[in-house]
């Protein structure tokens, strides 16, 4: 065994297992793609990702429950909504991810 492989399995201990799911680094992908402040509605969020209404609430409260992402309850077209966030916490989790996942790619 390589010792890049070596380094790239002890940088993985570092991460946050619980990220390694597609839905959720798409999700937190899409809201880092916005301005900073601005959230995404769930409705939005199904529609621009092409993901089922289970995976994309199961996926959003455990980005919740991890402090990856914050929810806010908003009013647009008369209508009451929940609008997410990503915090800083997940922009910083999503860029470890991004960052190693590009290691993994290059093959070490």
């Amino acid at each position: 065994m390589s010792s890049n492989l070596l380094e790239l399995a002890a940088e993985s201990k570092a991460l946050n297992s619980k990220i390694f799911s597609l839905p959720r680094i798409l999700l937190l992908s899409a809201l880092a793609e916005l301005p900073e402040g601005e959230g995404a509605t769930y409705r939005e969020l199904r529609a621009g990702l092409a993901l089922d209404d289970g995976v994309v609430f199961a996926n959003l409260k455990v980005l919740a429950k991890m402090e990856y992402v914050q929810e806010s309850k908003v009013k647009l077209e008369n209508e009451k909504m929940t609008q997410y966030f990503i915090t800083g916490a997940g922009r910083e989790a999503l860029a470890g991810v991004r960052a190693w996942l590009a290691r993994w790619s290059r093959g070490v």
